[in-house]
This record gives structure tokens, sequence and C-alpha cells, in this order.
């Protein structure tokens, strides 16, 4: 199983035995444990478990990848469904656009609202997802690990660096072979 999915598993048992403390006796938890941040963990673990079916895969036969993709996913779901609630796309913003139009349209907003849009539930989610290495970082284990002389085109590495930085965005990587030649 899923090292990452076994994180949100506890995760869930934790938020949902704080969810009973603070029902029972209005809990304060301090160190800025509110019912909201409880309930927020809670809801974006169940989420993402509930979400492996959709990719053909019991949770128990998960691999971080897997887990990795259903959280970029519900974040991805989520920024969509803030830009609605928080009016940043309106009815007459998609009225006559096609799906695919809608499609560019709220991922252009998206990225121009980059971490302005945000919500419990996409920290939460965030949390799980491996930190992003540096660009250093990646730039010594690409000198360190990678023969360029085996590849007919030095993108073709992209593979193996996304491989082993789990996470890690492919355009950064690109960009940063780019950079190297």
């Amino acid at each position: 199983m899923s090292e990452i999915l076994k994180e949100i598993r506890e995760d869930l048992k934790s938020a949902m035995s704080l969810e009973i403390k603070f029902r029972k006796k209005h809990y304060d938890m301090g160190n800025g444990i509110t019912y909201d941040k409880v309930i927020a963990r809670k809801t974006v673990a169940r989420a993402i478990i509930s979400m492996f079916p959709g990719i053909g895969k019991k949770p128990a036969d998960a691999t971080d990848d897997d887990t990795i993709k259903l959280l970029k996913k519900y974040i991805s779901q989520e920024k969509e469904r803030s830009l609605y609630e928080l009016s940043y796309l309106k009815e007459k913003d998609i009225e006559g656009k096609t799906a695919p139009e809608v499609k560019k349209l709220v991922s252009n907003k998206i990225q121009e609202l980059g971490d302005e849009l945000t919500s419990y539930l996409i920290e939460i989610a965030q949390e799980y997802l491996p930190k992003q290495a540096t660009k250093e970082e990646i730039a010594a284990w690409i000198h360190e690990n990678i023969d360029f002389s085996i590849y007919k085109n030095k993108m073709q590495a992209m593979g193996p660096i996304t491989k082993h930085f789990k996470g890690c965005d492919g355009n950064f990587v690109k960009n940063l072979l780019i950079e190297l030649s």
C-alpha cells in the first residue's frame, strides 16, 4: 500500500476521533486546531480514498504514484469548484462556450490566480504531496545520475528525472533541461 495513503488513513482516523471529542464537549485542542480544520482533513481523506475505484484500483493495491495522481486531481477539482464558489467565474463567463473552451478558461483562471486560490481542503491535500525539489537539487542529481550520451535527445531524460523526483512538474524539468543544454 502507498505510504502516502497510509498517512491519509491515519489522519482520517485521527480526524474522526477529534471530531467526536469536539462534539462531546466543545473540545479545545489549542495549537490552531479547529473543528473546521478537523472536518476538512476528514473530508480530504475520505475523498481521496473514494477516488481509487475511478482509476481501477483498490486502495490496498495503490502505489504512491497513484495516490499523488489522485491528490493532484482532487486539488484541481477543488480549485475549479472554488472559482465558481468565490465568483471568480460566473455563469455569464461560460455562457455559449463549448466544453473545451470552458476547460481552457478555467485552467487559465486557475493559473492566473495561483496561490491566491486556496482553501483548507486544498492546503490539506497539498500537504500530502511530496515537496518540490529545488532547481539546484534537481540539477545536481542530473549531473550525478544522467548520462545524456545514451539519449538521442536530452528531453528523453525527463522520464527518469520525474520518476526520481515524484510529483515534480514536468514543465519545470523540461525548462531545466533546456537551460542545461
